[in-house]
């Protein structure tokens, strides 16, 4: 009952995380709650009815097998008290190794990649191309056909669809998107391998943006589904189009980040004409007629309609394409007096090229530029976060960098599983100290989640796999399943103690052979179930893995060392209580020994008759 409960303490807090992630885990805490629930009562009911119909005691129908495994155990049994009584005659070394171990596994912890999920191989990518400002249509759609040419033949490539021309504005017309749909991940070198071939390739073509986005990516968050996601906040367009330029500029430079990009599209230049009110009105010409002149000759008029087909279609007039491609062709214009005479427009007008701004975006009610960028190969997800939040300390007052996007759900979600865990261990550690009626004894059997912390973390650096949502479930569930060991040890020495009127250190030397088979039993099935998922077979083996690894890596480490762990730790913990209890009555506490929620094991009667 301890061990079941002790286990659905880990997972209840983390039912209540918000966001993302809480929805992941929501599931998760569920699911694993409910099915060790299931499991106490088989155990209680359906175990012992079993065990009353099949279970044989004696070894003599036992066949080669079992018997083989019976030696196995006993000579295991035996290497291990053995090693016991020496390792418990230095309790004290055993935990500073174990401490040690524990902070090696910190710094192992720096060296993971940390990112809010793993990149997973789903056969598809998106490419999105943007051609020179000032690109027609036509110009767009050679650039496209080019690469699409590229990209049909790569032998890694089966299908292909873009659009030229999408996102909407007066600049669309040099923007568009490629998806493509690639072969079986065993037929090909890896997606991401892949993705930096096209990048190179789409990036070498004069005037051509391309940036490659790993679509497993999206879905978890509501804007673009970039790793690296952030906006640029403050009053002063301008100013923050400085601001933004100047930080992806050292974003790029610092090598985190690559297919860096934003929303600011200065767009088609425009041609500004603005008439001289002055001159028109010495020519006699309105500002309205130089408007409408300037409309019709340049961007057309309807003058009629013809039907074909059953369609009607409408006549427009303007000058031909040749007339009208520069700004100078405005000077050739004329337009007509009050008098009926033809003055040139250049006369009348000054006009002026420039940039057209497409859109002001806005982001919480204030002017915000945001910015996308994937993260570089060899580099993490929490490193490239690490640089924007440095390089907006350096902005002037009034304007910030407001994390987005899979950013802000990355530093969500690490913080909130943080406080959940620690929040777990606590509820786990009250449940613990009511079934052994003791406040020292739980920190004995809670001692072990530090190594199997120590042992997750050397799992995961071995098997080059990051520190990510996934992984970091695997790291939850471990710490849910690797007290039971803990407990069973401590409760049987306890047992031991209570029923012989042992010491600490005897009790402990008679509890760990006993209890080695249930321990490596338990801990074996569980390594068992995780194998197949660490192996990476089939899709999805990206959020596989990581989970299995962990657990795998995690439980080898702990089962190994809280066999001398926890007993050290049991007899290190009830020479202290020893020592609190002569201090006690030195310093003139009421007579007797203290109750048994200071750690130890109760007393003997003195009335009774000592165990034989």
């Amino acid at each position: 009952l301890a061990a079941t409960i002790a286990v659905v303490a880990i997972f209840v807090p983390v039912v209540f995380m918000k966001g993302v992630l809480g929805k992941y885990f929501l599931q998760f805490g569920v699911t694993l709650s409910i099915a060790v629930l299931l499991s106490y009562v088989e155990a209680v009911t359906l175990a012992p009815a079993r065990c009353s119909q099949m279970l044989t005691t004696s070894r003599e129908g036992r066949g080669r097998v079992g018997r083989a495994a019976d030696r196995l155990f006993e000579r295991l049994a035996a290497a291990y008290g053995w090693l016991l009584v020496h390792g418990l005659r230095r309790p004290r070394t055993v935990l500073v190794i174990a401490v040690a171990i524990f902070a090696v596994s910190l710094g192992v912890f720096t060296r993971l990649k940390s990112e809010f999920v793993p990149s997973q191989d789903q056969s598809r990518l998106m490419v999105r191309l943007q051609t020179a400002v000032g690109s027609n249509l036509d110009e767009t759609d050679r650039v496209f056909r080019r690469a699409e040419s590229f990209l049909m033949s790569r032998p890694e490539v089966t299908r292909v669809f873009g659009t030229v021309g999408g996102g909407g504005g007066a600049s669309a017309v040099n923007t568009g998107t490629i998806f493509a749909t690639l072969t079986a991940p065993g037929e090909r070198m890896p997606q991401a391998e892949f993705a930096a071939v096209l990048r190179k390739e789409l990036n070498s073509y004069p005037g051509v943006r391309a940036v490659v986005q790993d679509l497993s990516q999206q879905g978890f968050t509501a804007q673009r589904g970039f790793p690296i996601e952030f906006s640029v906040q403050g009053p002063d367009w301008d100013q923050l189009v400085s601001l933004s330029t100047g930080i992806m500029e050292q974003l790029r430079a610092s090598g985190a980040v690559i297919d860096l990009d934003s929303n600011y599209d200065v767009g088609m230049p425009e041609l500004a004409i603005t008439p001289d009110r002055a001159r028109c009105a010495d020519a006699g010409v309105s500002v309205s007629d130089v408007a409408a002149t300037i409309n019709v000759l340049v961007g057309g008029a309807r003058v009629g309609k013809y039907s074909s087909g059953g369609r009607r279609i409408d006549v427009r007039a303007k000058l031909l394409a040749g007339q009208r491609a520069r700004p100078e062709d405005i000077s050739r214009l004329h337009v007509r007096n009050r008098a009926g005479e033809l003055v040139p427009l250049a006369t009348l007008i000054t006009y002026q090229e420039r940039p057209a701004l497409q859109a002001i975006t806005r982001r919480d009610r204030e002017r915000a530029i945001s910015v996308f960028a994937n993260v570089a190969p060899a580099r993490s997800q929490s490193e490239a976060i690490q640089i924007v939040e440095g390089l907006s300390r350096d902005l002037p007052a009034g304007y910030r960098v407001v994390l987005g996007g899979a950013s802000v759900a990355f530093r969500e979600s690490m913080s909130g599983l943080f406080f959940a865990l620690l929040l777990g261990i606590g509820v786990a550690y009250m449940i613990l100290a009511s079934q052994f009626n003791s406040l020292v004894h739980p920190v004995t059997v809670l001692t072990i989640l530090p190594l199997s912390v120590a042992g997750a973390a050397f799992a995961l650096l071995v098997g080059g796999y990051s520190l990510n949502i996934f992984s970091m479930i695997g790291l939850l569930l471990l710490l849910g399943i690797v007290k039971k060991n803990s407990i069973i040890l401590v409760d049987y020495a306890n047992h031991v103690r209570a029923t012989d009127g042992l010491d600490a250190r005897a009790a402990m030397l008679r509890a760990g052979p006993v209890r080695l088979r249930p321990i490596l039993m338990t801990s074996v099935a569980t390594l068992m179930a995780a194998i197949p998922a660490a192996l990476a077979l089939g899709p999805g083996a990206e959020i596989r893995a990581p989970m299995a690894v962990a657990v795998i890596g995690g439980l080898i480490v702990s089962t190994t060392l809280s066999l001398l762990v926890v007993p050290a730790f049991y007899v290190t913990a009830d020479a202290g209580v020893a020592r609190l209890r002569a201090a006690w009555h030195r310093r003139g506490g009421r007579a007797g020994t203290p109750p048994e929620d200071a750690g130890g094991a109760p007393a003997p009667d003195p009335r009774s008759e000592p165990a034989p």
